[in-house]
């Protein structure tokens, strides 16, 4: 029977409809994705059309380096430009975009072990500490888009980095419901999360010393995770090299389990963290990680509605990933 559930920071709707679908292992890739080394990937750095000549030494490590997108979405130019008219509103879209590439084009980002993931995660954090900054610049949001389904345009494994003059429209619905529900339990809702999800103990899939993975009761995606700190922490760039290590390691542990799981399917994942300027939100904001596998498509319904339908339940999801 189909279930209708709440997202309990947003207050988004989703439906849970299992019957829709037959089982996990319908969700299963037909094999794994293969990379095809090419003279021309932009992004080798011995490559014929390397964009490495135009990289951020500064953010440079071993296996990372990081370059300015050549089509962003988010630029540096302060003009402000008027197109909308008296009634629209339009104004330049002022901020930063990058992108984060790994350097080996045969190394996904599960294939170099906790290690890398850790590495290319203290790279987004340098870029965080670049862009606050910047007094025009409300928001940093990395990315990481693994093939075309998860529109992954370039096979070479790299992440994006965002960095915008506005904060994000689902991120400032997280602060305004994290707020309200702070406001009146006196309580941060993703640690009462955290404390919900080991009590009931049915959507774990991986778990360490200072986070916890767990597939989101009103999930959007079919085996969507979230990654959060387990004690209350507003701002991942704050994040100590310890607690980054741990964190390497608990999303190489979901990432393998998507991977034995499902086969290697595409997917997203995003970094959601306070802004960069609103000030009095360390009592109420907790920031985490999402992953969203790309398994299944959007309909009508969703796209007109604004209600995702979930072919699988999270509690399904999770007993299935954690058997791999």
């Amino acid at each position: 029977m189909p279930k209708l559930r709440q997202n309990i920071v947003t207050g988004k709707w989703v439906v849970i409809a299992p019957e829709r679908a037959k089982r996990p292992e319908d969700f299963v890739m037909a094999a794994a994705p293969k990379r095809h080394l090419d003279e021309k990937c932009p992004f080798c750095i011995n490559g014929s059309e390397s964009a490495y000549k135009h990289s951020i030494k500064e953010a440079e490590t071993d296996n990372i380096y990081v370059i300015p997108n050549k089509y962003p979405a988010f630029v540096k130019d302060e003009e402000i430009i008027e197109e909308g008219g008296d009634f629209y509103f339009s104004t330049k879209s002022v901020g930063g975009h990058e992108v984060i590439v790994i350097k080996d084009h045969q190394k996904e980002v599960y294939e170099g072990g906790w290690q890398l993931l850790a590495e290319l995660f203290e790279a987004y954090q340098k870029r965080y500490l670049f862009y606050q900054q910047d007094p025009t610049i409300e928001y940093a949001m990395p990315i990481h888009n693994l093939g075309p389904e998860a529109a992954a345009s370039i096979e070479h494994p790299h992440s994006q980095f965002f960095a915008s003059s506005i904060i994000p429209n689902l991120v400032e619905e997280e602060l305004c419901g994290s707020k309200n529900y702070f406001d009146d339990k006196h309580r941060c809702v993703f640690c009462v999360m955290v404390e919900e999800e080991k009590k009931q103990n049915i959507r774990i899939v991986a778990e360490n010393e200072d986070f916890i993975c767990f597939t989101f009761f009103a999930s959007r995606f079919p085996f969507e995770m979230w990654i959060m700190p387990k004690k209350h922490a507003t701002h991942f760039e704050t994040t100590s090299k310890e607690h980054l290590a741990n964190l390497g390691k608990i999303v190489y542990e979901a990432i393998t389990k998507l991977n034995n799981s499902l086969k290697f399917p595409p997917f997203n994942w995003w970094i959601h963290t306070g802004p960069t300027k609103e000030d009095h939100i360390d009592n109420f904001y907790h920031w985490h990680m999402e992953i969203a596998p790309r398994v299944s498509k959007f309909g009508g319904y969703e796209m007109g509605s604004g209600i995702v339908i979930d072919v699988v339940s999270p509690e399904l999801a999770a007993q299935f990933l954690k058997k791999a």
